[in-house]
């Protein structure tokens, strides 16, 4: 039943737009995700998270904000969350205290998704993408008593430079970029102007759910 026919001519478009993002989200690559939370936070979700088969269920099990809060406290970011969110708007807020952490953690702010993306699962692989990146900078950190998989790329963590105020409203400023950090060669999804973009064949599966 197409509950959406009456959408008018955008439709085939949107669909189009949410097949691409469908397919930039890994399964297998947020199953490592989640398996890394679990024993970052000793918290476990309530399933394996090697069983969830879509980017809806592992939505699911992410959205109350819990674990991510309770992630950020144990890489020593004090978050505070609500622990039995039951209603929207108190998931929606964890997910909002999570993304300030992750942001004073050093997680960039071009990494960091929106709200909705999780609670509305819509292009569900910025999720993923964000928390691998927080991975990354926590292992650049060695943060404490965490275990970093193979899968995780450790970021050399930038110390953030001050720049005084005359010299930033000039809007002429040149940052050398220091030898090392070559932040933007390695920016997911980022290619020359003009490059045709690199799309990897998908496997189609049978579990297709579309």
């Amino acid at each position: 039943s197409n509950t959406m026919s009456n959408h008018g001519p955008s439709y085939g478009l949107s669909r189009e737009l949410e097949r691409k993002s469908q397919a930039r989200f890994n399964l297998a690559e947020a199953h490592e995700v989640l398996l890394w939370i679990e024993t970052s936070t000793g918290r476990q979700f309530c399933e394996d998270p090697l069983n969830l088969e879509d980017s809806q269920a592992v939505s699911d099990v992410l959205k109350d904000g819990i674990s991510l809060c309770e992630l950020m406290n144990r890489l020593g970011i004090p978050t505070n969350f609500h622990t039995r969110p039951k209603m929207a708007f108190h998931q929606m807020e964890n997910i909002s205290n999570f993304l300030e952490s992750a942001k004073a953690y050093g997680v960039p702010d071009i990494t960091l998704f929106q709200t909705v993306n999780l609670f509305e699962n819509k292009d569900f692989y910025k999720v993923i993408e964000c928390l691998r990146d927080l991975a990354g900078v926590a292992a650049g950190k060695e943060a404490r008593g965490i275990e970093f998989p193979p899968w995780v790329i450790r970021k050399s963590v930038a110390r953030p430079r001050a720049f005084p105020e005359h010299i930033k409203q000039r809007g002429q400023m040149v940052i050398p970029l220091q030898s090392g950090t070559n932040k933007c060669a390695t920016q997911k999804g980022m290619t020359p102007y003009g490059l045709p973009r690199q799309i990897k064949p998908s496997v189609t599966d049978s579990r297709n759910d579309g």
